[in-house]
């Protein structure tokens, strides 16, 4: 059994035996806080109009989700008893800062937010957050990491089979598939986090990692469950997102002269495709759509021009967290921006913004440099590196990593402890590094 020795405990005078000065470790609890906090931001299990969500009106189902997030927070509370002075360790030092910074700007952009009911819980959710990942940073380990990515995979596919054993009615798009009353998009921008986890694990098989280890048929099977679902749901931008996401994989999974031969082999298997599948594959991301819809990309090149008037008017600290919400609907019946960085210019402005990009800046930069290692901690870098692109390729067609209570922000504060984690060079894990120098 792993044990943790806490700092100011070794025994000597007025110091505790070493038998009290020890606890066992809980490797389970970052997988049990992240899935708690996704599946309650994510899995809807009844129908609620944008209005009812921007009135801030709850329903159980509200209170179910706050009491999740403050549940999580409680557990942290307890099992750390954080210290209000934190000294985060100088090799991290600007990822801890910009994580830290784009958190507090969302969280003070909801003071002047159109909406103050909805800013005020999403405010809380995002200190939840920082809290979670900033435990995960200090006191987990790369297997406990290894451990949220297969248990999420799991979910993803427990959900696609769910999705077909149950379906759910639905009013609009019924032809596109989900699970419960998830909204295809969502549902998409999810399974194709998955698709890239999976993959990221079946080209690095070989390779040494910490963290359970499926058998081949196992990730198979998922990854063919979460890829068919993904391609169900019909999301383009989604698709994209996989599909950058697995290319990612392929290239920094080979070195050298490899890398030459992964581009050819990759190009004549675009070609085949082309070939083979063309009008499939146009078909698809066409959607039975007109060509003028398309040309619009269904509508988002209105939606931002309307975001540019929005954003001029407060250009420096935006309108307020979840403004964009109500202005997208009121003008097009649309709630959100379709665009993180669109949707982060409209509520935190240039400062949100320039916040978020650094953020993600520092996870793709300390990410490259992991898979660019000969030690173990390469398979973490590489998965980082993959999902993060994956999920920014997304991003560009939807908002949801750049705004909180969702799969995509928590999994972006997810790689950021992450990369902080696998970091640590030293064999001892990160949280008993943590401990020993007394943060």
């Amino acid at each position: 059994m792993t044990i943790r020795r806490e700092a100011g405990m070794t025994g000597g005078a007025g110091g505790a035996s070493p038998q009290q000065a020890v606890r066992p470790a809980h490797p389970w609890w970052p997988t049990l806080c992240v899935l708690s906090v996704i599946i309650v931001s994510e899995f809807q299990f009844r129908m609620r109009g944008y209005q009812e969500s921007l009135s801030g009106s709850p329903d159980l189902f509200v209170l179910l989700e706050v009491a999740t997030y403050g549940g999580v927070a409680l557990f942290l509370f307890l099992r750390f008893r954080p210290r209000p002075r934190i000294v985060p360790p100088p090799a991290g030092l600007s990822c801890y800062l910009l994580g830290y910074g784009f958190g507090c700007v969302l969280i003070l952009s909801a003071a002047y937010s159109p909406f103050p009911m909805l800013a005020m819980v999403r405010a809380g959710q995002v200190v939840v957050v920082l809290a979670l990942f900033a435990a995960i940073a200090r006191y987990a380990d790369r297997g406990a990491l290894h451990r949220v990515a297969h248990a999420y995979c799991a979910l993803m596919a427990a959900a696609v089979v769910f999705g077909i054993l149950v379906p759910f009615p639905r009013e609009t798009q019924p032809d596109r598939f989900s699970w419960l009353y998830v909204h295809p998009v969502q549902a998409g921008e999810m399974l194709a986090t998955a698709v890239t986890v999976l993959s990221a694990y079946l080209f690095t098989l070989r390779l040494e990692r910490p963290g359970p280890r499926w058998p081949l048929w196992a990730y198979l099977l998922c990854l063919g469950l979460c890829a068919g679902g993904l391609l169900a749901t019909q999301t383009r931008g989604a698709v994209f997102g996989a599909a950058v996401g697995a290319t990612f994989v392929l290239w920094t999974r080979h070195r050298g002269s490899r890398k030459v031969d992964v581009a050819a082999v990759s190009t004549l298997v675009l070609m085949l495709i082309a070939l083979t599948s063309w009008s499939t594959v146009t078909d698809f991301f066409a959607r039975g759509e007109s060509a003028e819809r398309l040309a619009s990309l269904n509508s988002r090149t209105d939606l931002w021009a309307l975001a540019m008037e929005q954003m001029a008017q407060y250009p420096l600290y935006g309108s307020g967290l979840a403004a964009s919400r109500g202005v997208f609907l009121d003008s097009m019946g649309l709630g959100g921006g379709h665009n993180a960085l669109v949707n982060l210019l409209v509520d935190n402005g240039i400062l949100g913004a320039a916040a978020w990009l650094g953020l993600l800046a520092v996870i793709g930069v300390a990410a490259t440099r992991l898979a660019g290692r000969a030690e173990v901690s390469r398979v973490d870098g590489i998965l980082v590196l993959s999902v993060l692109a994956g999920m920014v390729a997304n991003s560009v067609f939807t908002e949801e990593l750049g705004t909180p209570a969702n799969a995509a922000f928590t999994w972006l504060y997810v790689l950021l402890a992450w990369v902080l984690v696998a970091g640590v060079r030293r064999g001892e894990p990160a949280g008993t590094r943590a401990i020993r120098e007394g943060r």
